[in-house]
């Protein structure tokens, strides 16, 4: 194998691929990267038997057909310190990679490509079309919500389910869910999927990664019963469906609030930020003191101090008099670093239920439901 590119455009595809190989795999072999040169240009493949990426490389010219695995990771690290702008890449008699590339010069190991695991992606079966950007703005939005502890597989995950010419996309890790709507229409002439989906969190975000660098205005995602596939004219990317039931998150979402404020996105991260700064991991909690036109954070910490801030709020409906509630801020930092709305509107039925937090006008788009902490009047002292 022998083939000559880019530095650039080489790094950018096995720097893709390092997303998806795991640094503590149960197969030694899954820590390398697939290298395939061909008649059709330079591929790389990576997996981790759950989610499965191939990125091709641009501008290549192949001078010797060939494939091998090589050390990702290591990989990665040398094409990052290159200064040469292109390079040539070829296995020797010994079966070493050798990197050269102006000055420098580099011999790694390759493995045999039998030992990898069959990496494959199908295009066949039904398919959502929808808008590349608001796909992508919709998993940030909905993903920060989802548990990023890998062991709690159903919701280390975002579910994606086809209702009519609607795709809905959820999040949650249990004490806090967002939610997402967006039009969706038929990728195929199969037709739209119908049912539940469950995605792996990885895929998720290495899939945002991946649109954010295409141009098309719409993407196709195909789905069935078992695996998620996307294809594009340089990348590929499969991943096996979760197994098992996701909460029922329609049941979730808070009814009848009584108390419901808007309040200027930007101004509320601030005076999150600045509250927080008077909290610890074991005493995370701010207080949220509303009136009729304004609202007053209140955090403070044994040993730490304490803050105050106040911001003005419009009362949009609810009783006379002050309403209080107490958070988490972290949970309300990430979702107002998504949201990308210039308001929010909080909803609450009472200080000890769910706090409903959405794009005023248009609550559908985006909903995202937060868990109060309970606090007492000795803790709050």
């Amino acid at each position: 194998m022998k083939f000559q590119c880019h530095t650039r455009d080489f790094l950018e595809a096995v720097g893709l691929v390092s997303g998806v190989v795991p640094a503590n795999p149960t197969r030694p072999v899954l820590q390398s990267a697939l290298l395939i040169a061909d008649q059709k240009g330079l591929q790389v493949v990576g997996t981790d038997l759950e989610v499965g990426l191939q990125a091709q490389v641009d501008e290549v010219m192949v001078e010797k057909e060939g494939s091998c695995l090589v050390p990702c990771a290591r990989l990665v690290k040398i094409l990052r310190e290159l200064q040469g702008s292109d390079l040539c890449v070829e296995q020797d008699e010994t079966g070493q990679i050798c990197i050269d590339s102006g000055s420098a010069n580099f011999k790694i190991p390759a493995g045999p490509v039998d030992e990898y695991p069959t990496v494959s992606f199908s295009n066949e079966g039904p398919a959502f079309q929808v808008n590349r950007e608001d796909l992508i703005r919709n998993f940030q939005r909905v993903s920060v919500a989802s548990a990023k502890d890998a062991t709690r597989f159903n919701m280390h995950s975002v579910l994606l389910e086809g209702k009519g010419e609607e795709l809905s996309i959820v999040g949650t890790d249990g004490k806090r869910m967002a939610m997402s709507a967006m039009p969706a229409a038929a990728g195929n002439d199969s037709g739209m999927p119908e049912g539940q989906f469950i995605l792996p969190l990885k895929a998720v975000d290495l899939l945002s990664r991946i649109l954010t660098s295409e141009d098309e205005e719409n993407v196709t995602l195909r789905l069935d019963a078992n695996e998620a596939t996307y294809i594009s004219d340089t990348v590929c990317l499969s991943c096996r469906l979760v197994e098992g039931r996701f909460p029922e998150y329609e049941r979730a979402i808070p009814q009848d609030l009584e108390n419901v404020y808007r309040i200027n996105s930007e101004e509320l991260l601030v005076a999150l930020k600045q509250c927080a700064l008077m909290t610890t991991k074991e005493r995370n909690s701010v207080r949220f003191s509303f009136g009729e036109t304004e609202a007053t954070l209140f955090g403070h910490a044994s040993n730490v101090g304490e803050s105050r801030i106040q911001f003005p709020v419009e009362k949009v409906s609810g009783e006379e008099g002050d309403f209080a509630v107490h958070f988490n801020p972290v949970y309300l930092i990430d979702l107002l670093r998504v949201i990308d709305s210039k308001q929010v509107e909080c909803g609450f039925r009472d200080g000890k239920t769910a706090g409903l937090f959405s794009i005023p006008d248009h609550p559908e788009a985006y909903r995202h439901i937060v868990m109060p902490l309970v606090i007492n009047e000795m803790q709050e002292a």
